[in-house]
């Protein structure tokens, strides 16, 4: 049985690790960037040994990690994948059949699904011969996983970005059996219209289920404001922080979905030589269509609004 003196160490040692591992983010992902691409793998792996493995996926504004070793018995299957594109489309006034300012559309994402049962024990291997047959080498490390999710760009919309952070591990453990899944996804979309603000999507989730014999579990999450000054840590909002010693079952989902979605695009100001007057936007008639065509009370109605009436225009002239 554990003491009460060692868990107290356990738990400090585990706070010291979290704040060493506190993220500083930046709107996009410090590690990655844009390069379009489509990543998978697949893997079965089962036998008795010593196992480790590191596997790590970017992209511009998602972080994806999963650290594994131990020795013993192992079966494990794993399915990653990611991908990052970018793609363009013209708008196009049903109305007039102008064509109006593009539209880029962004998304990346990385998917994530292991079914892994370990149990810990000892193992002696022997490498060459001689002195070496003689002294084997014996891997002797209990059971550790972690998987981490890490969204630089949570609200996928410019001028307002949030991060969000998950994290589930095991540590010291005699044995587990696990099932998780992790899903990131961004989609951002922007119009070369300078009056035209960007809609977006963002996804972060992970989902759990386990049982860990004779183990510590840490589960975190962290959804947050990034900003310059790196005030997110210290303030957070929302914050996970659980942990458990022993033999647990356990079971837990976790998802932050963000929706951003900006005005209608504007149609560019001369589709009206196409349509005249009454082919433009609602949102583009900042006058009335006297103020526009009578030069009698222009100058009334414009004000101070555009001091150098020398260079105007008139759709009727287009």
């Amino acid at each position: 049985m554990v003491s009460i003196g060692t868990m107290i160490r356990i738990s400090a040692a585990l706070l010291v690790m979290l704040a060493v591992s506190a993220p500083a983010w930046a709107t996009d992902n410090p590690a990655g960037y844009y390069i379009k691409n489509t990543q998978t793998l697949e893997q079965d792996v089962e036998g008795e040994g010593y196992a480790m493995v590191y596997q790590k996926v970017n992209t511009k504004t998602l972080q994806f990690k999963n650290y594994m070793h131990g020795s013993g018995s192992m079966d494990a299957a794993i399915l990653l994948s990611s991908n990052q594109s970018a793609s363009s489309t013209r708008l196009q006034d049903q109305n007039t059949l102008a064509f109006g300012a593009s539209v880029t559309t962004r998304n990346s994402d990385i998917s994530f699904v292991e079914q892994n049962e370990m149990t810990y024990s000892p193992m002696a291997m022997v490498y060459g011969t001689g002195w070496y047959e003689r002294n084997p080498i014996i891997y002797n490390s209990k059971l550790k996983e972690r998987t981490e999710a890490k969204n630089y760009d949570g609200s996928a919309c410019s001028g307002d970005s949030l991060g969000v952070s998950m994290l589930h591990q095991i540590e010291y453990a005699s044995a587990f059996k696990k099932d998780i899944a992790v899903k990131l996804k961004n989609e951002e979309k922007s119009s070369g219209h300078s009056s035209s603000p960007k809609d977006g999507l963002s996804s972060t989730s992970m989902r759990i289920e386990e049982e860990v014999i004779e183990g510590a579990v840490h589960v975190g999450q962290i959804l947050t404001k990034l900003d310059s000054k790196q005030h997110g840590w210290k303030n957070p909002l929302v914050e996970i922080d659980e942990n458990y010693h022993g033999t647990f079952r356990i079971k837990k989902e976790m998802e932050i979905s963000t929706d951003c979605r900006g005005s209608k695009p504007r149609e560019d100001w001369l589709s009206c030589c196409f349509g005249g007057y009454e082919g433009i936007h609602e949102d583009d008639k900042m006058w009335g269509e006297k103020e526009v065509f009578d030069s009698t009370c222009r100058d009334e109605a414009w004000g101070k609004t555009w001091e150098d009436k020398s260079k105007a225009q008139y759709c009727k002239e287009c």
